[in-house]
């Protein structure tokens, strides 16, 4: 099991120990919130194989770098030392994904689910109003 699945679990499982004890002594239970969105990134870097620009825009946010080089534009996510690297190629459909590479930066040892879920929260976080 993940780590954010337990400490999820964890929290809902305090959560109902509260509830129940405010029941048991005739208090008012609070309102259960809505959870967060999760980020809406990749589960795997073969998800973004293909995707265009604003399709990818739309899952990881702005890319910290963007550049050309010759035929091809290159984009780069870093976050929660996680890097990730994305090439894109004109096809006839327009400019799409034939190269997508996640690592850990560091020496932290990280899954590449667990990077692009950084990523994308970052993006998320980037893309909120006010931040």
């Amino acid at each position: 099991m993940a780590d954010s699945s337990r400490e999820d679990a964890a929290a809902q499982a305090l959560l109902d120990s509260q509830r129940a004890s405010l029941a048991a002594l005739g208090q008012p239970m609070p309102s259960a919130t809505a959870p967060a969105a999760a980020p809406r990134g990749p589960g795997a870097v073969q998800e973004l194989l293909g995707a265009a620009p604003a399709t990818v825009i739309g899952r990881l946010g702005a890319p910290r770098l963007r550049r050309r080089e010759g035929d091809a534009e290159v984009w780069l996510y870093s976050a929660g030392g996680c890097q990730l690297d994305l090439m894109f190629y004109t096809s006839p459909q327009g400019l799409r994904v034939t190269h997508a590479q996640a690592r850990a930066s560091g020496v932290g040892q990280r899954t590449e689910a667990a990077c692009l879920r950084d990523i994308a929260a970052q993006g998320q976080r980037a893309a909120a109003p006010g931040s």
